[in-house]
């Protein structure tokens, strides 16, 4: 029992680096090497080709950013997990310092009864020899594919995740017992993996994440809203096929965009004119005293500002949503720091 709530450690890392995705919002990147991101591309090329989502992190490129310089607390992210402190004591890595990009490919399961698909590649500063070590300890050691692999047992519903090595400098995390999925057949072409051929548009970006969007199903407004404002929503919702997070670093700033994807120009313009829309009334409800009590101060008015700056554009199919934030945004939490 206690065997099988370990998760694999090393993965703990990749995976505390993709939770960063989910805090772009905020700009409050823990993440050393240039200023400026290395080509996603070249790493992507280790993926297997077709995942409907991609993710990519250049934590390097984070960490040196001036507005990541700029962030007021300077301490390191305090992981409250015995497993991580366990094995960074063992082999001495820690993915704030050692870890410099990650890309993820990602499929859904089939069913419910079947676990998800993921390959993930993370590139950094690994003590091979620690590793293996910790590994032969704590999990089992397999051969595949003319390679060694970590086999470990994981808590969720992948059961198995497999370690290997790609070169010292990377490794590749599969889920489940077998590394095979890693070396799927690659390819260039945008219909066998468009994904990817979105992610070539995006030149200098320090992070991003490409996902298609899974079918809505028919009901799935039926305990919401009801009436034609409600259908037209859904219709607008089932309308966006891609939608493409990415971030870069500007200077001082940080430039974060999120795009949809739609079937056609006509709804994607309607799009852009109900994301207008849901600003308005989101700027008139932040100014309304009564919902913001259970709300600090801090979060408000970053909140306010993102509100305020960001720049919502539609060309063709596509709906953006662009937000330049600057060191500033750090000066609001200072500001409203309770006391």
């Amino acid at each position: 029992m206690q065997r099988s709530r370990k998760t694999l450690l090393i993965s703990t890392s990749v995976t505390v680096a993709a939770i960063a995705a989910a805090l772009l919002s905020y700009g409050n990147f823990r993440g050393s090497v240039t200023a400026h991101a290395s080509p996603a591309p070249e790493l992507l090329s280790a993926l297997p080709a077709g995942a409907p989502t991609l993710v990519y992190l250049d934590l390097g490129a984070m960490r040196a950013s001036s507005f990541y310089q700029h962030r007021p607390d300077k301490g390191p992210i305090a992981i409250p997990n015995q497993d991580y402190a366990d094995f960074v004591r063992s082999t001495g890595f820690d993915f704030e310092k050692d870890l410099d990009r990650v890309v993820v490919a990602a499929w859904p399961a089939p069913s419910s009864k079947e676990p998800t698909k993921n390959v993930v590649i993370a590139e950094g500063r690994f003590d091979r020899a620690k590793i293996r070590d910790y590994a032969a300890r704590k999990g089992k050691l397999d051969h595949q594919q003319g390679r060694e692999v970590f086999l470990f047992p994981t808590k969720d519903q992948m059961g198995t995740s497999s370690i290997t090595f790609l070169d010292d400098h990377r490794i590749a995390l599969v889920a489940g017992t077998s590394i095979a999925p890693l070396f799927a057949a690659n390819s260039n072409d945008p219909a066998v993996d468009p994904a990817r051929e979105r992610a070539a548009r995006l030149d200098g970006a320090a992070m991003f994440m490409i996902t298609r969007v899974p079918p809505i199903p028919d009901n799935a407004g039926a305990g919401g809203m009801q009436g034609a404002a409600s259908a037209q929503l859904m219709s607008l919702a089932r309308s966006v096929q891609w939608v493409t997070l990415a971030v870069r670093p500007e200077g001082d700033n940080l430039r974060i965009s999120l795009e949809g994807e739609c079937d056609n120009s006509t709804d994607a313009l309607q799009l852009k004119s109900a994301l207008e829309l849901m600003r308005m009334f989101a700027r008139a409800g932040l100014e309304n005293s009564k919902p913001n009590q259970s709300m600090d101060k801090a979060t408000l008015a970053m909140l306010q500002t993102v509100l305020t700056s960001a720049e919502v554009t539609q060309a063709a199919e596509r709906v953006r949503i662009l937000v330049e934030l600057t060191p500033d945004i750090f000066k609001l939490g200072e500001t409203h720091k309770p006391q």
